[in-house]
């Protein structure tokens, strides 16, 4: 993975783009539901929110699609946060753990916003790559 000689400048936006985008991301999986939110409408919402950060992502920068990883840090730090929980707490039986903090949920937290982006980013690129064949 080489770092695109075309538009140096670019790179760093982007990444402080995906850095910003990931306080929305930590709202989505830190915050209550609203008062008539339902949380099915949130899990869309999420699911939408983070592949289209990495489409995005992916799409303005193909060379460095990867750091669409970035937009998932605020799930990936309440994700980890929950799983350290866990394990301190229940030790080797936390996947058995009968009361919170849960290790599935945190591990959910941890790799569904970050699988997310991360094939929004390759979808992304490889647009962006078929939209320059094209041109």
């Amino acid at each position: 993975m080489a770092i695109s000689n075309k538009n140096p400048d670019k790179n760093p936006a982007v990444a402080i783009l995906a850095l910003m985008l990931g306080f929305f991301g930590l709202a989505l999986v830190f915050s209550d539901l609203g008062a008539n939110e339902r949380w099915l409408a949130r899990v869309v919402v999420a699911t939408l929110f983070f592949f289209l950060c990495g489409l995005g992502i992916g799409f303005l920068n193909p060379e460095l699609w990867i750091t669409a990883g970035l937009s998932a840090w605020g799930g990936i730090l309440m994700g980890g946060f929950i799983v350290l929980m866990a394990i301190g707490r229940y030790g080797s039986a936390a996947f058995d753990a009968q009361e919170p903090p849960y290790i599935s949920a945190g591990l959910t937290m941890l790799f569904i916003p970050l699988g997310l982006t991360l094939i929004g980013g390759y979808i992304g690129k490889l647009l962006s790559q078929m939209r320059k064949q094209q041109i």
